[in-house]
C-alpha cells in the first residue's frame, strides 16, 4: 500500500474521531449530568481518558484483546484494516447503549449496578453457572451437550464463514463484543 493511501486513511480516521469527539461534546454541553464549571469539567477529560483505556484491560474481555492480537499479527496492510474494525464495532455498542439511554432506558440500566439486587443476582447466577462448569471439567468431563451443539452447529458453521469471506465485519462483530464482555 503506497504511503499516500496510508496518509489519506490517518486523515479520513482522524477527521472521524475528531467528528465523534465533536458530538460528545456537544451531547455532554446539552444534556450535562453534573453541574461543574468548564475548567473542571475539562479536568475530569484526561481521567476519563485512563479510565477508558484501563477499561480495556478488564478481567472480562482482556482475553480477548489477547485472542485479537494473536489472530491478526501480519503487516500487509489486514493488521489496520482488522483493528479499525474492531474500533467501529466497539464504537457501535457504545453508541447503541447511549441510544438507548437517550430513548429512556437509563433509569433500567442505572437499576443494575454493582450493589443492586439485580447486580447481586446476575453476578450469583453467573458465578453459579461458571463454578459449575468448572467442576464439571475439573472431573475430565468435556461440556457436550448434545442438542445444544446440534442447534448451534449451523451458527458456528456460519461464524466461520463470515470470518473467512468477510474479515473486516467479523473484526467489527468482535469489537462489539469486547465492549459487551468488558461490562460483565
Amino acid at each position: 500500500m503506497s504511503g499516500l493511501r496510508l496518509m489519506k486513511r490517518y486523515i479520513w480516521l482522524a477527521a472521524a474521531v475528531f467528528l465523534l469527539s465533536l458530538f460528545g461534546y456537544i451531547g455532554y454541553i446539552m444534556y450535562p449530568r453534573f453541574a461543574l464549571n468548564s475548567v473542571t469539567a475539562s479536568g475530569l477529560l484526561p481521567l476519563a481518558i485512563m479510565a477508558g483505556v484501563a477499561s480495556l484491560f478488564s478481567p472480562c474481555s482482556f482475553p480477548l484483546l489477547l485472542t485479537l492480537l494473536a489472530r491478526e499479527s501480519s503487516a500487509d496492510g489486514r493488521l489496520l484494516r482488522s483493528a479499525g474494525a474492531f474500533a467501529i464495532g466497539a464504537a457501535l455498542f457504545l453508541l447503541l447503549t447511549g441510544l438507548a439511554l437517550v430513548l429512556g432506558a437509563g433509569s433500567w440500566i442505572a437499576g443494575v449496578t454493582f450493589t443492586s439486587n439485580a447486580g447481586r443476582a446476575l453476578r450469583l447466577l453467573v458465578g453459579l453457572v461458571l463454578v459449575c462448569f468448572g467442576l464439571w471439567q475439573l472431573q475430565g468431563r468435556s461440556l457436550n451437550i448434545g442438542w445444544l451443539n446440534q442447534a448451534l452447529q449451523p451458527l458456528w458453521h456460519k461464524q466461520s464463514q463470515l470470518r473467512h469471506q468477510r474479515t473486516t465485519l467479523s473484526y467489527g462483530l468482535y469489537g462489539f463484543g469486547y465492549i459487551l464482555a468488558g461490562f460483565g
